[in-house]
């Protein structure tokens, strides 16, 4: 009953629609296995003898559809923090950017022209030299800004994200001339690929366990393609949604203009995740989520979650 009430739901809400994928030259093509045992998106066995699982007791649903799970949203703030967990609710932690910057998006008169999405990080603030300053990317505009505190959160608000989204490379010198930067500083981000983890575990136990796993089999297989951390860099993040279907994986590609958004990842995934995604710049469709705004050309539907 409880399979059939799901199947229900997910055919009212759309989950599942492939009309939610991006154009077709954009999706990897998987081999067919004759073997009924082989998954044809890992190539693996199922069970899988050559990957670490996940504990049992996780309870990941494995019946719901992943595909159309994202809500729309343009931007994506990272904060660095250099942490792995962190509060369960980030913009209600007293005395964090994330905090500041949330009463900020609340306080505005005209809001930004596109939804944010906020997360701390597992970045370290190499950028920064003022006490109690940290570091923040801000993607597709692919920067970080410097020197970023929450008495500045309101000017930081105003000259990142109530702009438009960015056609082309931000005019960093130019920015930089603006009086209220005050000593944040702007810097092209050095990473060409990111890999985003979802390690939010005082928010969901799911989240917390599945990461280090992928994080594992991510190093492992970079280091076998010989791609450094400026090549892909993998970073552990808090909630983004989705712990039902964890591990839960953004793929930012074409230095941060395109976040892919994988759900139910495994051990086994992470090779062609590397392979298909990183490299080739193509989705896996059994495991992709949805994608950030305007990541993909000609694809008229995105999403059917609202914020």
């Amino acid at each position: 009953m409880v399979s059939y009430m799901k199947k229900s739901f997910n055919s009212i809400t759309g989950y599942g629609e492939s009309d939610l994928l991006p154009p077709a030259e954009y999706i990897a093509t998987t081999p067919i296995h004759e073997d009924s045992d082989t998954d044809d998106c890992t190539g693996c066995l199922d069970p899988c003898a050559n990957h670490k699982e996940y504990p049992s007791y996780l309870k990941i649903e494995k019946d719901r559809p992943v595909l159309g799970t994202v809500k729309p949203y343009g931007r994506h703030i990272i904060i660095a923090t250099g942490a792995t967990d962190w509060a369960k609710k980030i913009e209600k932690e007293p005395n964090t950017f994330a905090h500041s910057l949330s009463n900020a998006q609340h306080n505005v008169s005209h809001p930004s022209p596109c939804k944010n999405l906020v997360t701390n990080s597992s970045l370290d603030s190499v950028y920064s030299t003022s006490p109690g300053a940290c570091d923040v990317m801000i993607l597709p505009d692919n920067i970080i800004v410097s020197n970023v505190t929450s008495e500045k959160a309101d000017d930081f608000y105003n000259l990142f994200l109530q702009t438009p989204l960015p056609t082309e490379p931000m005019d960093i010198e130019l920015k930089m001339k603006d009086s209220r930067l005050g000593k944040m500083e702007i810097y092209r981000n050095p990473y060409k690929n990111l890999l985003l983890l979802c390690s939010h575990r005082k928010r969901d136990k799911r989240c917390g366990v599945t990461a280090p796993i992928l994080a594992q089999e991510f190093d492992h297989i970079l280091r076998e393609k010989d791609l450094s951390e400026q090549d892909a860099a993998v970073i552990m993040v808090s909630h983004i949604g989705g712990h039902k279907i964890a591990g839960n994986v953004i793929c930012y590609i074409n230095e941060g203009t395109k976040g892919i958004w994988y759900g139910r990842v495994k051990a086994c995934h992470v090779r062609i995740i590397v392979e298909e995604t990183i490299i080739n710049e193509k989705i896996v469709k059994d495991i992709y989520r949805g994608s950030m705004d305007n990541s993909f050309q000609k694809q008229e539907k995105k999403s059917f979650l609202k914020w």
